[in-house]
Parts: C-alpha cells; sequence; structure tokens
C-alpha cells in the first residue's frame, strides 16, 4: 500500500483491482512510471475476492477512487457492469481500466494503444509484415484492427474455434482492407513453419506461462519477432532461446499499459525515452 505521508491534497488514486494486485508486478511498474513521469500520483493494490468483486464495481462510481485498473481475472467479469463501454471493450470482450463520471462507469480498454505504443518503442516496424496471431477472443480481437491499420500484409488467426477466428477477422474486416488473412486450428502444441511468418503475437492465454507449450517451432528464424502478453516467464522464452530470436513482452509491455494509463488519465506527456528509462531501472 502507498505510505499515506507521501500522498498531498493533489495526488489522484488509481485502484488496481486483482485476487493478489498488491504483489503485483504491475503495480510496481505503474508507481515507477508515475515517478519517471514526475507525477505525484500513484496506483494502490486492492485484492478482491472474485466473489466480492461486482459489489466493488457498482459502488466505484460514489466511491472516492475514480479510477480502476482491473489484473486479467477481472478484466472480463467488469464489462457487464459497464454503464458505457468504449470501441475496444465491446469489440474484445475485456476491460482493462475503468473511471467513474456523474454516477456512471465508463469502461477502457488499454491493449490496443497499449499494444501501438509498445511497438513503436521496441522499434518493430509492422507494414508488409506476416503476422500470426495466436487467440482470436479477448486480447486478439482488441488488436487485429490496429494490425490491419499499421498495413501488415498478411495475418493468420489461429484459434481453437474456426468459427471464432473466422467471426474476430468479420468484426475487424473494415480495418483489414488490403490484407491477406487465413485460418489456422489452435492446438496446444501444435507445429508451425516459423519460416513464414515475421511476428508471432501470444493472444491465446494470458496464464500461458512456461510450463504450457503453445507451439512447436518447424525450422528456422532468427528474425522472427515473438510478442507475448504474458507476465512473467512464459512458453515463448523457451521457443526464443530454440530460435536464437527476439521476445518482446513482460515487463515491456506492463510499461507501455502503464505509460498510456498515464497519459490518458493524468494528462502526461510520455515518450519512447520514457520508456527505454523505465525499462532499464527493472534491469531489462
Amino acid at each position: 500500500m502507498i505510505d499515506e505521508e507521501i500522498l498531498s491534497k493533489e495526488s489522484r488514486l488509481i485502484a488496481l483491482y486483482g485476487v493478489n494486485s498488491q504483489t503485483s508486478p504491475f503495480l510496481k511498474v505503474l508507481n515507477t512510471t508515475f515517478k519517471t513521469l514526475g507525477l505525484i500520483d500513484f496506483a494502490i493494490g486492492l485484492n478482491i475476492k472474485p466473489e466480492d468483486f461486482a459489489y466493488m464495481a457498482k459502488g466505484m462510481p460514489s466511491s472516492k477512487v475514480t479510477m480502476a485498473l482491473y489484473e486479467p481475472e477481472f478484466q472480463s467479469d467488469i464489462v457487464p457492469l459497464l454503464d458505457v463501454p468504449d470501441s475496444c471493450v465491446s469489440q474484445s470482450g475485456l476491460c482493462d481500466g475503468a473511471y467513474a463520471k456523474d454516477g456512471k462507469l465508463f469502461g477502457k480498454c488499454f491493449y490496443r494503444e497499449s499494444f501501438e505504443y509498445l511497438v513503436a518503442c521496441e522499434g518493430i516496424y509492422l507494414a508488409g509484415c506476416r503476422v500470426l496471431l495466436l487467440g482470436a477472443s479477448g486480447v486478439g480481437r482488441a488488436i487485429l484492427p490496429l494490425l490491419g491499420s499499421s498495413g501488415v500484409s498478411f495475418i493468420d488467426v489461429a484459434d481453437g474455434s474456426v468459427e471464432n477466428a473466422a467471426s474476430a477477422l468479420e468484426i475487424a474486416k473494415p480495418s483489414l482492407s488490403g490484407v491477406k488473412t487465413d485460418i489456422s486450428w489452435f492446438q496446444n502444441g501444435m507445429e508451425v513453419d516459423v519460416e513464414k511468418y515475421d511476428i508471432i503475437i501470444n493472444a491465446i492465454d494470458l496464464y500461458a506461462h512456461s510450463d504450457k507449450k503453445l507451439i512447436k517451432s518447424k525450422g528456422e528464424n532468427k528474425d522472427l519477432v515473438l510478442i507475448d502478453f504474458v507476465r512473467g516467464k512464459s512458453s515463448f522464452d523457451t521457443l526464443s532461446k530454440e530460435l536464437y530470436c527476439r521476445k518482446v513482452g513482460d515487463f515491456q509491455w506492463m510499461t507501455a499499459s502503464a505509460l498510456c494509463v498515464a497519459k490518458e488519465w493524468l494528462d502526461a506527456k510520455v515518450s519512447c525515452e520514457d520508456y527505454e528509462t523505465i525499462i532499464k531501472s527493472f534491469g531489462r
């Protein structure tokens, strides 16, 4: 928790709700980001049991905390409780932030903006790239329109349900003009010809840690970039070592998200220089 002695009357608080949010690495990234940007605002971790979540969420418009972020375990549960979801929330079914105004709860999906900031600060150029997107729900649906508008040349959407993959592509169709698309049936440990892609994105499972083998690589591709939304070690860490290729995720992803929160809600000016400073502070 934040020491009240360091708070000023002008300090704004953002609550991070999760089962174990007080020990979440994202909480540390948020406050490191705010400090790096010279803000006097803070994020506070509030642990909550799943059975108490709906009551908490409904009561936020009348509470002192008017801005909240949600850990992955609550990002779909909050959606039906929102009064006004943004377009990304409606499209993805995920909400990782909400704010209260005039007695209403407004839902925000930061995934799309955070992904855009992540690839920009990491120097990943999407234009002309061939992308394998693992997952056609949640995060996958959130970033599909951005991939299309960024000028990728080809997107292969892999999902356990072909119908779900087709639905995701149909919803994102207005942003996919001129982009070739395909659908693959996803199975854990499925073989993937890595030479066919420039980027592989793991949006299939936010909890797919190192004990789960998402894909098995076929061929070699040292120029491949793996982008992962999993916090902590994941199967993509092993895959990047096998292929001697680059993997982006974990603290990079959390830092990009924290910067987008600071920009959107705290009116902060952010830059890739700030991103690099924060990443280095964590020894990454």
